[in-house]
């Protein structure tokens, strides 16, 4: 689907219009730039086909009000929307990190604990985003995009709702909306639909990462694939790599259950089962070494084997931009979890190599930046501020100490300087009130004796 120029200078007349950046079946992406804001953002336009219908239309506005309340670190923000009878728009964070199918490319292959940690920030968006009511619908390696700054976002959420609505995948004569590799069973039976069925998105991703290749045979067309998500069992993970651990082999194989009712109950809860077969598999620092950045993921990070921390609040603190790295225009940056242990220009360098393969994306959040691998610096909108630590049992013990021998030194010092003075002077008086003037009562002579 190629852009036209003028049609997007007209629907955005406060942006430069750029080049393309992308394109598939759910539109064209193309980069951008608010004039006074010398912002940069990616633009994606919904197939014009689409966009001449009524109801996309609807759910189109409906959606991108939903998108652009989210607000997470690793969920790609949208800043704008457009809708009107011959476009409908998003204007979004553009992301120059290149996507996860790229990154892995280019990395020749994730090794198992780096794939596991890129899956743990992955699901950190989505549980956020499924604590709001939304689910993705289409989760896949193209659709998780890299921050300049080493940070993974979803991108496109709810799009393939807009386009798709709430029948089955199969619609639009014949048109499959979701990616059939990806796509968990109940999506093609056109079922109620669950965080479960973004869990086995994720699940099926990360089988892919582990073992290169995917849990059901590619063999014939998308069709064939779509059956064999739904009526035959997905290939064990450890059959198709025998390396992987087996606490982690099996929580990936859960998540990939026919049956959403067999799967983890939430993304969150996923990502902790995820992180404790890591924990079990590769000892309790195997996060931190991976040198992931992964936010807002308190109980998944404590998993892992990090202490949590406070929940992030409404008004992040602002975070130094790693040295050497470029910040994508538009990001606004977050503490991480934990302190990376990874150089900033590592990350750089290995962004750098990705291109801006699949910059765009539509979906909402807040800012963009390290998803490191401990507890979160801040707290919730609406919750209360953290209180401070209670005293260390030793700093306790010394106060103590401290202020026992403060007692003594007083009691001493009391003894030499005040006691002295005192006894003196009532001896040198007879009575202390008399030494201070106090009136004493005449002698009175002993009574005479009556004779008779």
């Amino acid at each position: 689907m190629a852009f036209d120029r003028e049609l997007l200078s007209n629907a955005l007349p406060a942006y430069d219009i750029g080049e393309e950046l992308g394109a598939g079946g759910m539109g064209v992406v193309v980069s951008g730039q608010h004039r006074q804001l010398d912002r940069r953002v990616a633009i994606k336009q919904l197939p014009v086909s689409d966009a001449a219908d009524p109801e996309v239309r609807r759910r189109f506005t409906a959606e991108a009000r939903v998108l652009a309340s989210l607000d997470h670190p690793h969920v790609v923000p949208v800043y704008d929307f457009v809708e009107r009878d011959d476009v409908c728009l998003l204007v979004m964070e553009l992301l120059p990190g290149g996507t996860l199918r790229s990154s892995v490319a280019a990395s020749d292959g994730f090794t198992a604990p780096h794939a596991v940690a890129v899956s743990l920030a992955c699901l950190s968006g989505l549980s956020a985003a499924h604590r709001r009511g939304v689910l993705h619908r289409d989760v896949k390696p193209e659709n998780m995009l890299f921050a300049a700054s080493g940070v993974l976002k979803v991108a496109d959420f709810g799009i393939a709702k807009v386009l798709g609505g709430p029948s089955t995948a199969i619609t639009r004569l014949g048109q499959v909306i979701g990616t059939p590799a990806y796509i968990a069973p109940e999506q093609v039976r056109g079922g109620g639909l669950s965080p479960a069925t973004d869990e086995y998105a994720v699940a099926t991703m990360l089988y892919e990462m582990l073992a290169s290749v995917l849990p059901f045979s590619l063999e014939g067309d998308d069709l064939a694939l779509l059956f064999r998500h739904v009526y035959e069992k997905p290939i064990p993970l450890r059959d198709a790599a025998p390396d992987v651990p087996d606490p982690l082999a099996a929580v990936v194989m859960r998540a990939l259950a026919t049956e959403p009712s067999d799967r983890f109950a939430t993304a969150e809860s996923f990502g902790v089962a995820l992180a404790e077969a890591g924990t079990e598999a590769w000892g309790p620092n195997w996060l931190a070494a991976e040198q992931v950045p992964i936010m807002d993921a308190g109980p998944i990070i404590g998993a892992a084997g990090h202490p949590t921390a406070p929940v992030r609040r409404a008004a992040p603190t602002v975070a130094v931009a790693p040295a050497g790295s470029v910040p994508a225009t538009g990001d606004r940056e977050y503490p991480p979890s934990y302190p990376p242990t990874r150089g900033h220009e590592e990350i750089a360098a290995r962004t750098s190599t990705l291109g801006n393969e699949g910059i765009a994306a539509s979906a909402p959040t807040r800012g963009n930046e390290p998803i490191a691998a401990t507890p979160e610096t801040t707290a919730s909108p609406g919750t209360a501020a953290p209180t401070s630590p209670a005293v260390a049992p030793s700093a306790r013990r010394r106060l103590i100490t401290i202020a026992v021998v403060v007692a003594v030194i007083l009691i001493v010092v009391l003894a030499i300087f005040v006691f002295p003075k005192l006894f003196h002077v009532y001896g040198s008086t007879g009575s202390l009130g008399r030494s201070r003037g106090w009136p004493v009562a005449p002698s009175v002579p002993a009574p005479r004796a009556w004779h008779a």
